[in-house]
């Protein structure tokens, strides 16, 4: 019975409440309508412009037209976002009705004010899939233009493509697509009360049927498909439409008529189609004429006439008109004299007044304008402009399935860009995040021919440009024909003549134009970072139609964006930067990388002064650092877990098991799980470099100045080891002291790094391959981590790498380029507790790859199960299985107070870390050369690693505290 009651009271609501909504709707129409005289009544109809020079005499001129005239809107054509504000609500202070203002702003603010964002043209919103979008960007301009004062918007724009040509005003040539756009669109719009009027109402013809004392009656021919749009947003409520005026076909029902008609196609298109219109589609809203498209009229006293014909031609609103008051005058007695014009010119009020009341003028808003610049440009605004440009992104060619780029390894990639003016070039800097790729441009014929009879396989990526001229796109079809034998991906940024033969190629993208957000786009498409979602709008040859869509999933490949499109507060973010400069000021590190990534997206991506304190390289992004202890968890873990998962080691056997040369030795019984907890009593530190020199000398049974079949393995810069000192090496390990424990009871946590160096022995007995060449076969390279790598100056320059220390005691040089760690240098750059060697980037796919649970790219390293495990806490310690942990609530914990409980990660010894938080869906990466030139440690004592993550938890909190 309660349920029943209830239901009912909610339909009774229901009923209720929009027609009381309606009542004072209507109420507050006939009050204001009530109050107003005959000429009061036409200057409702008028709305003039605000120019975008807003010098004195011209502002006088429109505060004179609101006083004397009372004109019932205003036009925005441009300017400064704040100084508009002030005026209009000054404009507003000075009418007693409230105005109308209107602005042509379907892309944004920024198509007439400056200091604005500019959204996507409505042919790179046609190719959008998804219309949720379109209503995102009606409501989010509606918001802004509400925050200068504007309330009526000349939008959408809803033109049929009825060419095979980029014509960006309009978002295709289905009907169907463009009609669920536009109400979208006009929706997110009317959801925050601002008006939607369109334009270009299109009329392909006129017939004149009659002429009546110089009044034609005109019969407007229409395309059915071109009107079903207006149908549809006539039914849907629209507020108001412009007709189209160029020049038309005009006909006559006989010649006779042609000689009394004194009106010219444009006018008459412009000014007879609104009443067409209302009688012939039931159109209960405004029809509003631009009276720069009717001109004057030549008869005599013809001062204001256009306006009262367009009155009487059953127009509502009058845009730009010309003579106001000479207007109001010819109206005003032509009213007099015709009651029906009368009535006419009442029911155009009244419209004008309800649409005044939908837009939330019944009450005087206040416009504020403090800090409006930052509110008119927020984080949100350019994500959504972000989103709906990579969601424009349209693959309209895949024929043999290249995209998405999955497979990494045992590829060369190749960019060539179409367009040498490109500085900095966005679209190779994007590619270089996935991959490595050499860059050629267009121009360079020697080199591409020689590309072209290499005897290797490349994949080649092309970028064509709006400005690449017709005589590089002939180069380009040339060169097309001699790659038959490589993959190549074909990037179009809106060249029309190129996208006309694009459909006689196999793999083509285009992105329609070439802001940056395209730029950035388009390789995270191709690697399958962002899916492939999008519509052909139009079509554009007779291979490439309107409606081709090729579309694919993710592969869940780190993508780059804004902080909000995690949930994260970009404001409380960049304090990261003072804390990085910082430790710069202080001299805790000459520079620094700092990353972070969350739901699967970089956000934070930063580099921070130079690779020395003498200040003549600044680090970049490509900067790689030695990453020192992180190479046990991101390397000798990584092969471990592998091992792990296929059955090869079991983490509770003793290491002895898989090394027989253990079991006479005092770590015969130490088991795995133990090492990588570091509780097996292992000695925490032996230097052993010291035994392989006398004083000063590098003895010479261990080292050379020369590299030879001997001594094969970089110490440091001119200096190499032989295999008698990594044989030395692992018999000074399996003969060092273990610590000592009462009888009977296992060994307290004690970090040590020869565990790490025992494991990586059993990697390589048990896989019979060395540590390095593993990972970079199973992981670094299928992962797209370039630079992640032992010993990088086999493939990298010196200059591109963080010097760490100018060791003066024992390599006496300084070391950039060869591992810091004394121990890893003997064995030849490639230990299991240090060694490796990555920039932030790339070292991040890792990272995410773990807190995907193994999954990245489009292939599974791991099973779930098995980093779970790995990542889990064991016995009482903070220690996971190779991983180190946050400590809850204790200040010396070596992550933010605020990590979660789940967190996982390292520390390194030249000042790096890396931070993985599966609560929070987090990556966090700092990577510097702390050590340089010597060991300072205030790194450490400023806690700059975990203030940085204290940071980073609080843009989170924050973010989710202002969205609430």
């Amino acid at each position: 019975m309660v349920k029943k009651t209830l239901g009912l009271f909610a339909l009774i609501l229901y009923c209720i409440i929009p027609a009381c909504a309606q009542q004072t709707r209507q109420a507050w129409v006939d009050s204001v309508f009530n109050s107003l005289n005959t000429n009061r009544k036409i200057g409702q109809l008028f709305m003039i412009q605000v120019p975008a020079q807003t010098d004195a005499a011209r502002l006088n001129e429109v505060r004179s037209k609101i006083k004397n005239e009372e004109v019932g809107g205003l036009i925005i054509a441009g300017g400064n976002p704040v100084t508009l504000a002030r005026l209009i609500a000054g404009f507003q202070k000075e009418s007693d009705i409230p105005l109308l203002i209107a602005q042509d702003a379907e892309g944004g603010l920024g198509m007439s004010l400056d200091s604005t964002l500019t959204y996507p043209s409505p042919l790179v919103l046609g190719a959008i899939r998804n219309d949720s979008l379109l209503y995102e960007l009606g409501k989010n301009i509606a918001l802004q233009l509400k925050m200068i004062g504007v309330n009526l918007n000349f939008a959408p724009t809803v033109e049929m493509n009825t060419t095979p040509t980029l014509h960006y005003q309009s978002f295709g040539e289905n009907k169907f697509r463009i009609t669920n756009k536009a109400l979208a669109f006009m929706k997110g719009m009317a959801d925050q009360h601002v008006l939607a009027v369109v334009k270009n109402f299109p009329v392909k013809g006129l017939t004149i049927t009659e002429v009546e004392k110089g009044w034609p009656i005109v019969q407007p021919a229409v395309d059915t498909a071109q009107v079903y749009t207006f149908r549809r947003l006539f039914d849907g409520g629209l507020t108001g439409f412009i007709p189209g005026s160029t020049e038309l076909p005009l006909f006559y029902s006989n010649m006779s008529l042609a000689r009394k008609n004194n009106f010219t196609s444009q006018a008459l298109s412009s000014l007879f189609t609104g009443d067409w219109v209302k009688r012939n589609m039931n159109f209960k809203g405004l029809a509003f004429t631009d009276m720069r498209n009717v001109p004057p009229m030549e008869e005599k006293n013809g001062e204001g006439l256009a306006s009262l014909y367009a009155l009487k031609a059953g127009n509502d609103v009058q845009l730009y008109p010309e003579d106001i008051n000479n207007a109001i005058r010819k109206i005003r007695r032509q009213v007099r004299r015709d009651k029906q014009l009368e009535e006419q010119l009442d029911a155009s009020v009244k419209k004008i007044l309800a649409a005044k009341y939908d837009a939330g003028l019944w009450h005087k808003e206040v416009i504020n304008t403090d800090n409006l610049l930052l509110r008119l440009n927020t984080p949100q605004s350019r994500l959504l402009n972000k989103k709906l440009q990579e969601a424009a992104i349209t693959v309209v060619k895949n024929s043999n399935n290249v995209l998405p780029v999955s497979i990494l390894d045992n590829k060369k990639f190749v960019y060539i860009t179409s367009d040498t003016t490109q500085k900095p070039d966005a679209l190779y800097h994007y590619l270089t995040h996935y991959t490595h790729a050499d860059r050629y441009t267009l121009h360079q014929l020697p080199q591409l021919k020689r590309l072209a009879e290499s005897k290797d396989k490349f994949t080649i990526i092309i970028g064509i440009y709006p400005q690449t001229t017709p005589e590089a796109l002939s180069i380009l079809k040339q060169l097309l024909g001699t790659f038959n034998r490589h993959e190549v991906i074909l990037c179009d940024f809106g060249n029309e003549e190129f996208l006309r033969t694009a459909g006689q190629y196999p793999t083509v993208i285009t992105a329609y134009t070439n802001t940056r957000e395209m730029l950035e786009g388009v390789p995270q498409v191709i690697f399958g970072a962002l899916a492939a979602d999008a519509i052909l709008p139009m079509s554009i040859s007779d291979q490439l139609k309107n409606g081709i869509s090729n579309t694919y999933s993710s592969l869940n490949r780190l993508t780059y964006s804004i902080p909000e499109d995690a949930g994260m507060d970009s404001r409380v973010l960049t304090e990261i930067d003072s804390i990085a400069r910082e430790a710069i000021k202080t001299m805790a590190t000459p520079g620094c990388q700092v990353l972070v990534a969350r739901h699967g997206k970089v956000v934070y991506d930063k580099s921070f002064g130079y690779l020395t304190y003498e200040k003549k390289s600044p680090v970049t992004e490509r900067t790689i650092y030695d990453l020192a202890s992180l190479t046990k968890v991101s390397a000798t873990l990584q092969a471990t877990m592998f091992m792990y998962e296929r059955g090869l080691i079991d983490l509770n056997k003793k290491a002895s098991v898989y090394l027989p040369e253990l079991r006479n030795s005092n770590k015969k019984d130490i088991t795995i799980i133990d090492m990588l907890t570091h509780q097996a009593g292992l000695a925490p530190f032996i230097p052993m470099w010291p035994q392989t020199m006398k004083d000063t000398t590098f003895l010479p049974q261990f080292y050379s100045h020369t590299r030879d079949a001997v001594h094969p393995f970089p110490v440091a810069p001119g200096l190499y080891g032989s295999q008698a000192m990594k044989d030395s090496v692992w018999s000074w390990i399996i003969q060092s002291r273990m610590a000592e424990k009462p009888p009977r009871t296992p060994y307290p946590y004690r970090y040590s790094d020869l565990g790490l160096m025992i494991m990586q022995h059993i990697v390589e007995r048990l896989l019979n391959q060395p540590l390095d060449d593993f990972l970079h076969q199973n992981f670094y390279e299928p992962l797209g981590a370039y630079t992640t790598r032992f010993n990088p100056l086999d493939n990298f320059p010196v200059q591109t790498i963080a010097p760490t220390e100018i060791d003066k005691i024992y390599r006496k040089k300084l070391i950039a380029g060869t591992v810091h760690d004394e121990r890893a240098a003997m064995m030849g750059g490639v230990s299991g507790h240090a060694g490796l060697f990555s920039n932030a980037s790339d070292l991040a796919k890792l990272g995410q790859m773990l807190l995907q649970e193994g999954y990245y790219g489009g292939y599974h390293y791991y099973k779930p199960e098995t980093v779970r495990l790995f990542s889990t806490k064991m016995y009482k310690g903070r220690r996971a299985i190779g991983w180190d942990r946050p400590v809850q609530s204790e200040w010396n914990s070596p992550t933010s107070l605020t990590a979660s409980p789940l967190t996982f990660g390292h520390t390194g010894f030249t000042g790096t870390c890396m931070w993985i938080d599966p609560e929070f869906d987090l990556v966090y990466i700092f990577l510097s050369n702390r050590v340089y030139p010597d060991r300072s440690t205030r790194l450490n004592t400023t806690n700059i690693r975990s203030r940085i993550q204290d940071v980073i938890y609080q843009s989170i909190f924050d973010y989710c505290a202002h969205s609430q």
